[in-house]
């Protein structure tokens, strides 16, 4: 197949000589390979495909990368000008320099400023090679014959053709499996294997997928900015989208979306709804606010998304305004959670002044961890304090609420700070909105805390697995995660009407099983089990289930059994009756807008406006129907020109909480565990906090004197960090917890957080 020729010999008919180039080529060489009867044949190709096909796999047998220097269609006549194409090596030909725009301009720009500037770093693969095979079309149809013109090569074969650009592309369904991959989020090393796998003589290398699903990108954006791309892809799929700009350049600073499938959802389940805001999901570093709801088979859904500049009460009033858009008058929600963010409180009240706002029990007793903890020394008498405040928050009345907070108050009057704090932060203001004496009396269907808004952030960002994606690219993350979740949705209704559990076979369920959640159907077997503490005595029950669920309770229960009658399904709230994502026509539907005369009364007010004002109404009525006309600009990165060039974080992982840095220090849990069974799967991160805890500093009263007298009280210790000129970082990541030894960790967040 292939003969090593020495050309040192001057006696071959070819006239290779020792020093001499082949092919007029610049490369001295020594010895020439010879591959001409690895491409003799005496076959005829049927089709023009086929010989490129033939040539192209000969030479992937036998290392070398076969490229068409020059085709000929051949002339009208067929017969006095056949159609020709011509094949060489890819290190055929000499290396041709071109001069671009930049090149000249740096020449200009180095002419006036007289600096010498490092030479671009680039190269060649050619040498010269004579290699060339030469198909020509025979017969009236389309086919071809090869011959071998030269079958010489004045280079060494290659060892591995991968890292050879021509022969690594991609096929036309290679690009469409990539294409597919892409679009479902699939990563580049995952499709590379794919295609690996699909063809194991392939040696396409990651650089061939980054690019493929470059181009894709660019061909898909067709010259549209960030904020054109996302607006056409919002309009496309019949989002609802708002956005506020600010600027002459029009450059947004709020923007609201949701699916309208979504829009339907909220409407068949609109009691509850859990708000929240999640950090390092965008390379603009807006905050993302996160509305979810609940539905009757226990799904949490996604109600809208909210990317706003500033987390200012303006900022989240505006985007609850934008979501009490979506409702009508009977959806507006009955409850909402959130955490204790006092701007997003303030805009609930204004924008939903009707409806009850519960506070998340599990962020406050982080906060009560992360404020009280740290004046105890013993840790016994910490997990007394944390269980008698659990206690007095699961208070059942008012009555018994003001019991338990005097013997609180009472057995720990010592711990006048933590007293205090409990008082001045929680009770005092925020006490109806988490005790259970008062939120038990709303119905809020057992959501008491945001942690499945917790949840989606946690799906949100095993999604995208970068902070910095941009708006347009983040939306297709979403936009997937929210197709998954109708799928699930789905699933779970009809898995209620369909499946039916052997633990739910009582024959008080007989007519609610199939019509009926699932989740209703386990909450009402659970509260079965007090009727034999309870009965039917209505005072012993206290009728809770049937305030926060709607639900039947304890008595309600006895009762049915004791008369051997199912429950009827007209006392289940119809929330869990509803199986579906249809919304039912309701009598206080907002009645069909007249779009006509709303148009001949716009007309006539746009008769009146100025020459500029219509101009501006113009664009934006364009911009309404054409997306990809709108001015919005995505906001501009922030440069840092201070210091070294650092990496860019791509983590969307958050940081260490408050109360995750003051367990590290304390060394033992917040909350006593009930249990000490090992827990399953991978251990906490949080553990892992306490290893930074490293080379502690020792206290000192060195300077205690220097103060003045009015603060020495409050002052219990006094640490003397290292003057190294990073003094500021030091006493910060000393009073975090991370020893003064771990300023750099202080000064990197500073500078990646601006």
């Amino acid at each position: 197949m292939e003969h090593e020729i020495n050309i040192s010999e001057a006696s071959h008919e070819d006239s290779i000589q020792g020093n001499t180039s082949i092919g007029d080529t610049e490369v001295a060489t020594t010895s020439v390979v010879d591959y001409t009867n690895a491409f003799k044949t005496d076959e005829v190709f049927k089709s023009k495909n086929d010989l490129l096909d033939w040539t192209r796999t000969q030479g992937k047998k036998n290392n070398m990368v076969i490229v068409i220097k020059r085709s000929d269609a051949g002339g009208v006549d067929r017969r006095r000008k056949r159609a020709r194409i011509t094949f060489a090596c890819e290190r055929h030909g000499k290396y041709r320099s071109i001069l671009r725009k930049s090149d000249i301009n740096d020449q200009n720009s180095d002419a006036n400023n007289k600096k010498k500037k490092e030479p671009r770093n680039t190269g060649t693969k050619k040498c010269g090679c004579p290699f060339m095979l030469q198909g020509v079309n025979v017969g009236e149809g389309d086919e071809w014959k090869l011959e071998v013109e030269c079958g010489v090569h004045n280079h060494t074969y290659s060892q591995y053709l991968e890292g050879h650009s021509f022969v690594g592309r991609l096929t036309k369904e290679q690009n469409e499996l990539l294409v597919d991959m892409s679009t479902s989020l699939v990563r580049p090393k995952v499709i590379l294997n794919t295609i690996k796998k699909k063809d194991p003589l392939n040696v396409t290398t990651m650089r061939t997928i980054y690019n493929a699903r470059h181009y894709h990108r660019t061909k898909e954006k067709a010259g549209r900015s960030e904020m054109q791309q996302l607006l056409c892809k919002l309009a496309e799929y019949n989002y609802i989208e708002h956005h506020r700009s600010i600027g002459v350049d029009n450059v947004v600073s709020d923007l609201f979306w949701t699916h309208p499938i979504n829009v339907d959802i909220l409407h068949c389940f609109p009691h509850v709804l859990i708000m929240d805001c999640t950090y390092k999901t965008n390379r603009h570093r807006f905050p993302l606010l996160e509305i979810v709801g609940v539905t009757s088979t226990n799904i949490t859904f996604s109600v809208a998304f909210a990317f706003i500049d500033h987390e200012k009460e303006d900022n989240y009033t505006w985007a609850l305004t934008r979501l009490k858009t979506l409702m009508n008058d009977d959806c507006i929600p009955g409850v909402i959670v959130t955490d204790r963010d006092l701007a997003l409180m303030n805009a609930i009240r204004n924008v939903f002044p009707s409806t009850r706002h519960l506070l998340c029990r599990w962020h406050i007793n982080q906060a009560v961890a992360t404020n009280c903890k740290k004046l105890f020394t013993l840790e016994e008498v910490w997990n007394m304090f944390f269980n008698d405040w659990q206690t007095l928050v699961s208070s059942s009345t008012e009555e018994e609420y003001l019991h338990n907070w005097h013997a609180f108050e009472s057995k720990f009057s010592s711990f006048h700070e933590g007293i205090d704090y409990l008082k001045t932060t929680w009770l005092n203001e925020h006490k109806e909105k988490f005790v259970a004496a008062w939120t038990d009396t709303c119905m809020h269907f057992g959501t008491k805390t945001s942690n499945r808004a917790e949840s989606a952030h946690s799906k949100l960002k095993r999604m995208i697995s970068s902070s910095q994606l941009s708006f347009d690219i983040l939306w297709n993350n979403i936009h997937a995660l929210l197709e998954l979740q109708h799928t699930e949705l789905k699933a779970s209704f009809e898995k209620s009407r369909c499946f039916v559990y052997h633990g739910l076979k009582h024959e008080e369920l007989r007519e609610l099983r199939g019509f009926v959640s699932i989740e209703a159907l386990n909450i009402i077997v659970c509260e079965a089990k007090r009727i034999d503490s309870v009965g039917d005595d209505v005072v012993s029950c206290g009728c809770t289930l049937r305030c926060t669920h709607q639900l039947p309770c304890a008595h309600e229960i006895a009762k049915y059994r004791s008369s051997s009658q199912p429950i009827p399904i007209d006392c289940i709230h119809p929330r869990w009756r509803k199986l579906d994502m249809i919304i039912e026509p309701s009598a206080f539907s907002p009645p069909i807008l007249p779009i006509r005369a709303l148009i001949e009364r716009f007309v006539n007010w746009f008769e009146g406006q100025t020459n500029e004002s219509r101009r501006q109404l113009c664009i934006k009525i364009e911009e309404l129907m054409n997306p990809s006309s709108t001015t919005l600009t995505e906001p501009v990165k922030k440069i840092k020109t201070k210091g070294r060039p650092r990496k860019v974080d791509t983590s969307t992982r958050r940081l260490p909480s408050a109360f995750e840095i003051a367990e590290a220090l304390s060394g033992h849990d917040s909350q006593p565990q009930p249990s000490k069974k090992k827990p399953r799967g991978r251990p906490r991160k949080l553990k892992t906090y306490s290893s930074i805890l490293h080379n502690p500093a020792t206290p000192t009263h060195q300077y205690t004197g220097q103060f003045p007298e009015a603060i020495k009280q409050y002052i219990t210790i006094a640490i003397d960090v290292l003057g190294d000129g990073n003094c500021g970082y030091r006493v910060i990541a000393e009073a975090m917890g991370f020893g003064q030894d771990s300023w750099p960790r202080i000064h990197m967040h500073r500078n990646s957080t601006g």
